[in-house]
């Protein structure tokens, strides 16, 4: 999950990448910017990818920097996105060393930290957290690993009620750690579409949000339909549903 692999997913990535703007059923995070934003503030978008976000952030703040690993995922953005007059476009990598962002009142990433590399993820989210002014608003949405788990519980459940014995059902349902041959459930680490992802615990994200001087606001949980989970899921199979965490934290 590098900038190769962000720049050859850009040519697709409406195809390929998960849109949370498009999945969030309840407008979770459209309400957040709305309320938390001003339009005499600044603002950046942390992995804009092509810019989903850009017009709801544009509408909201007065001016926005928004920054990607992916220069071809910047242009994109950038060229579906001309008719903003407030947004800048940066290509950047936020887990180098020494990288800084110009101080901002407020910042959305989305999906942004999740590499499987730790020593990627805190650079990241050092940058993202420093960046804030004091009484800055940071919007954070990650993957779930409690919703990880859940979507495991539930596909063996699948398994059960279709008459699998329970050792085949649980062997069968136990998805999240076979196809990298490496299990790292234990730093949060599970394959997405065969791509290890960084998801996080509810008191893990407060953990490291206090330690970047960050305090926690508001959780929430951005949940989508089964189907983002399965293939033609069963009708019965209903709440609770998978969810990313949605955490607003402001800078002390």
């Amino acid at each position: 999950m590098d900038r190769t692999y962000w720049n050859r997913m850009a040519s697709c990535y409406e195809a390929e990448i998960f849109s949370v703007l498009q999945h969030d059923r309840a407008s979770l995070i459209a309400d957040k910017v709305r309320r938390y934003g001003k339009n005499t503030q600044t603002a950046t978008d942390v992995g804009c990818g092509i810019g989903h976000f850009l017009p709801l952030l544009s509408e909201r703040f007065r001016r926005i920097l928004a920054v990607d690993l992916s220069a071809k995922n910047v242009s994109q953005a950038q060229a579906r996105h001309a008719r903003l007059p407030n947004v800048e476009y940066r290509a950047v990598d936020l887990a180098a060393p020494a990288v800084r962002l110009p101080k901002a009142d407020f910042a959305l990433c989305v999906n942004a930290a999740i590499a499987p590399s730790i020593a990627h993820r805190n650079r990241l989210l050092d940058v993202t957290c420093r960046h804030l002014r004091p009484g800055g608003h940071l919007v954070l949405v990650v993957p779930s690993l409690e919703s990880t788990f859940l979507a495991d519980f539930r596909l063996i459940e699948w398994n059960l009620r279709d008459g699998m014995k329970p050792g085949h059902a649980v062997r069968s349902g136990f998805r999240a750690h076979r196809p990298t041959g490496h299990p790292r459930a234990h730093e949060g680490v599970v394959p997405i579409d065969n791509v290890d992802t960084k998801h996080y615990l509810k008191e893990e994200l407060v953990i490291l949000l206090e330690n970047r001087g960050l305090q926690t606001l508001e959780i929430e949980k951005v949940e989508y339909p089964w189907n983002t989970e399965f293939t033609a899921p069963p009708r019965w199979m209903q709440a609770p549903f998978p969810w990313d965490w949605l955490f607003v934290a402001r800078k002390i």
